[in-house]
């Protein structure tokens, strides 16, 4: 009893740790600078400090090996590959079907890693400008197709707190800018469920279903020996 307890214990604990929630801030207006947290703890990843350059080692030399003393490479015989031989077993159809159940669950790997993260604060300000009014009106058009349906698309399949997005054409003095800042936060525990969860999808959905592709059905074998049967009587009958 005693050990049960310790196990469940430290399983507790490590369910508490990968609970808490990792923050990455980024902001970018004159550089740009990310920073991870997690509990009291905060890491500036950029923008990274200048370190004193390292004079390069020297190599030493290798001395030219003797032909007599190299030894002779085996020639490794080529393996059958598992995927012509699944496709040789299944077909077209087989295959198809392999490569539906492969999208289904890898669709819902990216749909839960989406749903992991969380966005805590997003806000884009953009200034869009050409050479004249109209080059202006033509690049901010074309700049708000593609940027607002990617934040709803973000908006949509993420989790998002709070955000502020805007897109503006700059006439008076053609400046082009762009400012960004984020703070996303992770839940550790939500991205391994995930992981867990699509691993066993492939495993059950695509794996189980591979692997007894690379065997023949019954049906298969008994067309093929068929078809061997007849092959032999047409030489034999050539033969004659």
């Amino acid at each position: 009893m005693p050990a049960l307890y310790i196990i469940l214990g430290i399983i507790l604990f490590f369910v508490l740790i990968l609970s808490i929630k990792v923050k990455v801030t980024v902001h970018s207006e004159d550089g740009v600078s990310l920073s991870v947290g997690w509990l009291f703890l905060k890491f500036n990843i950029l923008p990274k400090h200048e370190k004193a350059e390292k004079k390069p080692k020297k190599k030493k030399e290798k001395k030219p090996e003797k032909d007599e003393e190299k030894k002779d490479e085996k020639i490794k015989e080529p393996k059958d590959n598992p995927f012509i031989t699944f496709y040789h077993n299944n077909g077209v159809e087989g295959v198809v079907d392999l490569v539906k159940r492969l999208s289904i669950s890898l669709g819902g790997l990216f749909r839960r890693i989406y749903r992991s993260f969380t966005i805590e604060d997003l806000a884009i300000s953009l200034l869009v400008a050409g050479g004249d009014s109209a080059d202006t009106a033509l690049k901010y058009g074309k700049t708000c197709s593609v940027f607002f349906p990617a934040i709803g698309f973000v908006v949509d399949t993420m989790r998002v707190k709070k955000y502020m997005v805007e897109a503006n054409p700059d006439f008076a003095f053609g400046k082009n800018e762009a400012k960004l800042h984020a703070v996303i936060s992770l839940i550790p525990r939500r991205l391994i469920n995930a992981i867990i969860i699509v691993a066993f999808s492939l495993i059950f959905r695509v794996g189980i279903k591979f692997l007894k592709g690379l065997k023949k059905s019954p049906k298969a074998e008994i067309k093929e020996k068929s078809i061997n049967q007849v092959n032999e009587a047409a030489a034999s009958v050539t033969e004659n």
